[in-house]
């Protein structure tokens, strides 16, 4: 096995109490049946909180947090997990533990990764050098590739037997009111994350003569290198979908995103707020990803 992993992701730390848009809210979160079992049989005052923060149904033990309570249950007055402050990570179920590492497979390479919905990931995105361009490094079992080794998007292609133009790799806007539209109207169908989504996506359909002026200004005005190393991290982390969807529709799901990011942040501003905001919404929903890459899929045969 190859495993890949961007630069950030060894230098992730999760900001805990200093992040301003914690990933302990809105989730409904499965706990692994080893750590609800222990959940259920622990003791003493951090075991009754656990008992009570959780729900269970026929597919087994959930953390859910609702609009009337979006906060987990198992923060302190300071934004802490009281599970980690008493257990260390440890005491974690598999998903809070591992989030927002993800990791994918296709053929022999392990694809690791940490989110951009985490505030913390999308900052260590937008200050990793070089500014735009996303690199990785390259490990395996039996130590044939360099530690020190820097791999572009383009190089993992390369080792999938992809011979792509490396502009590919590349993204360029092409503000059209045509485009934008029918973006937004796309968007609309995904299932929301919350009434906050919806409300943006309304917004900007409702500037839709506004939004080119507004993006050409953004983009002669603002550094663009953020927006190409997301669009690839994007590609990067559906790659493994190649097993079902055709490149192209991949790439158009990819461009469809750092587009829409670019439409948030023209308009609102905080594009890192709207990359992790962007994440939540479509790739932490595996329906809203299905949705438009089936959208994709099927544009490629009407062309």
């Amino acid at each position: 096995m190859i495993s890949i992993y961007p630069t950030i992701y060894h230098e992730f730390q999760c900001k805990a109490d200093q992040c301003e848009n914690t990933c302990c809210q809105l989730w409904t979160i499965d706990i692994d049946e080893p750590t609800a079992e222990r959940y259920h049989s622990m003791t003493g005052s951090l075991g009754e909180s656990l008992r009570q923060a959780i729900t269970v149904d026929d597919e087994g033990s959930h953390f859910i947090f609702s609009k009337a309570q979006p906060m987990c249950p198992l923060l302190n007055e300071k934004g802490l997990c009281k599970v980690v402050l008493e257990l260390g990570e440890e005491g974690l179920c598999d998903t809070c533990h591992m989030h927002p590492r993800f990791y994918k497979y296709i053929e022999d390479l392990e694809l690791c990764g940490v989110g951009l919905s985490c505030e913390a990931s999308v900052e260590l995105l937008a200050r990793q050098e070089p500014m735009d361009l996303l690199l990785f490094t390259i490990e395996d079992d039996h130590n044939e590739f360099n530690s020190e080794e820097r791999l572009t998007l383009h190089n993992i292609f390369e080792l999938l037997a992809f011979d792509l133009d490396p502009n590919l790799f590349k993204y360029t806007p092409k503000p059209s009111k045509q485009s934008f539209k029918e973006l937004l109207d796309l968007y609309k169908q995904t299932e929301p994350i919350d009434e906050n989504w919806t409300a943006q996506v309304n917004t900007l359909s409702s500037k839709l003569d506004q939004l080119i002026t507004f993006v050409q200004t953004y983009i002669q005005q603002e550094d663009m290198s953020l927006f190409n190393k997301v669009y690839q991290y994007i590609l990067y982390r559906q790659i493994d979908m190649l097993s079902d969807y055709s490149l192209e529709s991949i790439l158009a799901y990819a461009k469809s995103g750092a587009d829409y990011i670019l439409i948030a942040s023209a308009l609102e501003g905080q594009p890192l707020k709207q990359v992790a905001r962007w994440s939540q919404q479509i790739e932490y929903d595996e329906d809203n990803v299905a949705l438009l890459l089936q959208h994709y899929e099927a544009q490629l045969i009407i062309e």
